[in-house]
């Protein structure tokens, strides 16, 4: 299991060189890497140079021995076009099949795709997982054609008119196992966001999730921590998810796929001379928790 971190804090102020550095001299094996600037018209990924851009990234990353193990598509255009059917058509889905030729390009094993999930869901469950059944459907084969899973993640989504944090997409278990298995595909996995679920549930966990979905369907993760109110993205142990819990499960399940943080954005805050030391202690805790994974697993015991 490679312990990764996501780069997306660190390359807009260090650049894609520096960042890739200062991750593999923290002692993190692996590279989350955004391509979420796919939702920009000017991009270099929307232009005819972006599979130039993707070997140049990486051929960096290889030659500091690290590898870019996931991808996470973009998810943040406009509400105009996500309603828009031929911007839908024209826009958007030719962008994640580009998502997808280059996440194969940069070697990722999974690219993170969130479902559709930009209306009103509760009351709507069934109208949704209709359209993300299509949906992921539309994706399946450029992901077979390019050897990348995708990975659908766990959501939630903010009351419009009360502003605080309501269920959404795949924020249910038994919905979350539905879509995956409805779609049955080997290039379909769960990416269990573990942060998100604190946020939507009220008695499961994060461990109950785990054992859920179990060995075959989970097979990527996005790990942070939160207080169980607001979408932080902290470090793991400095909110409220018991974490012993959480390794204890991917043991008993004996996950196989990477240990990936989702989070990072404390070091944006350091002065430079520091940044080292904060990735360092991420790495570190990281290690720490990979390493109680492995002892979790069958046969071995914590």
């Amino acid at each position: 299991m490679k312990l990764s971190m996501p780069i997306y804090p660190l390359e807009p102020r260090f650049g894609t060189e520096k960042s890739l550095d200062l991750i593999k001299d923290a002692g993190f094996e692996a590279v989350d890497y955004s391509l979420g600037s796919l939702v920009a018209d000017d991009s270099v990924f929307n232009s005819d140079e972006y599979k130039a851009r993707a070997l140049e990234i990486r051929r960096m990353a290889d030659q500091r021995g690290l590898k870019i193990n996931q991808t996470h598509a973009p998810f943040t255009f406009s509400i105009n076009l996500w309603n828009d059917p031929d911007a839908f058509e024209n826009i958007i889905m030719p962008r994640f099949y580009r998502n997808l030729e280059i996440s194969a390009i940069l070697g990722a094993d999974v690219s993170v795709v969130h479902p559709l999930h930009h209306w009103t869901y509760l009351g709507h469950e069934e109208e949704i997982f209709e359209k993300n059944m299509e949906y992921y459907r539309r994706l399946i084969p450029y992901a077979k054609e390019y050897g990348v899973k995708i990975g659908v993640e766990n959501m939630f989504q903010v009351d419009p008119r009360r502003k605080f944090i309501i269920c959404d997409t795949c924020s249910e278990i038994k919905e979350f196992v539905r879509y995956i298995d409805e779609l049955d595909s080997e290039q379909i996995v769960a990416c269990l966001d573990i942060g998100h679920i604190g946020l939507v549930q009220q008695k499961e966990e994060a461990w109950d999730y785990i054992r859920a979905l179990g060995h075959d369907r989970l097979k990527s993760l996005h790990v942070h921590d939160n207080d169980y109110r607001a979408d932080q993205h902290k470090l793991p142990y400095t909110g409220i998810i018991n974490w012993k819990e959480v390794i204890k499960a991917l043991g008993e399940i004996d996950y196989d796929g990477d240990f990936t943080y989702e989070t990072g954005f404390v070091v944006n805050t350091m002065d430079e001379e520091v940044v080292p030391i904060g990735l360092k202690f991420m790495a570190d805790i990281g290690h720490n928790m990979v390493s109680r994974i492995d002892a979790c697993r069958p046969g071995k015991g914590e």
